[in-house]
């Protein structure tokens, strides 16, 4: 992939979902008992929903964190570890790919760049956020920025926290960019969700059919 940095987004995502099988083990019976008392059904649609968003979950507070670096390492480090001028990230993109306007040979060098690679992936990370906002927590447009912004910050926040102080010193960049492209990344997901809900049923429909179901009791209903 000419030097994008690829394996820092795919192993966070492979070990999110390898401990995610433990982490939906110890929501499944509380959740069961919420659904249960609220409705009276269990909707497999709905479970997947909710299951697949905890599992989004762990992978982008995953990226933000892992790989973890030694403490050895991480103390001899001397880089900045704030940035907290608005749009750094693409001054430096545009910079270190040199692209001149008038030279027609160095505009693929500001496509095929790592930093606007990083760039885009920031964006990629939050839009399922705000697709599952909008589809299934039903969130505004208003409700949906908001949130997308203090998921980003949170992410920030761990970051200069030196992983709740469990380092010396902070290991990754705190960057304002960061906080722009992620919350940009819940817009475009916002957005994106509208064609996605023609597509599939509304929460609405969800509960119709879950309290309808719950007008029968089964056998797993009594045991839970």
């Amino acid at each position: 992939f000419g030097g994008f940095p690829v394996r820092a987004y795919t192993e966070p995502s492979m070990m999110a979902a390898s401990l995610f099988p433990f982490a939906a083990g110890l929501i499944t019976l509380p959740y069961m008992l919420f659904q249960y008392r609220r409705y009276g059904a269990i909707l497999l649609l709905r479970t997947s929903i909710l299951y697949s968003f905890i599992l989004y979950m762990m992978c982008a507070y995953f990226l933000t964190m892992l790989p973890l670096p030694s403490r050895e390492v991480v103390a001899g480090l001397t880089t900045p570890y704030i940035q907290l001028e608005p749009f750094k990230d693409v001054v430096v993109w545009v910079q270190k790919s040199g692209f001149v306007p008038s030279d027609p040979s160095t505009w693929l060098k500001l496509i095929v760049n790592r930093d606007l690679f990083v760039m885009v992936a920031n964006v990629v990370m939050t839009i399922p956020f705000g697709i599952y906002l909008r589809y299934y927590f039903r969130a505004s447009l208003k409700k949906t920025l908001l949130l997308a912004f203090l998921l980003s910050l949170s992410f920030e926040l761990i970051q200069l926290s030196a992983l709740f102080g469990l380092y010396p010193r902070p290991y990754r960049l705190c960057e304002t960019d960061d906080l722009i492209t992620n919350t940009l990344g819940g817009l475009l997901g916002y957005l994106l969700a509208k064609p996605l809900m023609r597509l599939l049923p509304s929460r609405r429909r969800m509960d119709e059919v879950a309290y309808r179901r719950g007008t029968h009791v089964s056998v797993t209903r009594r045991v839970t």
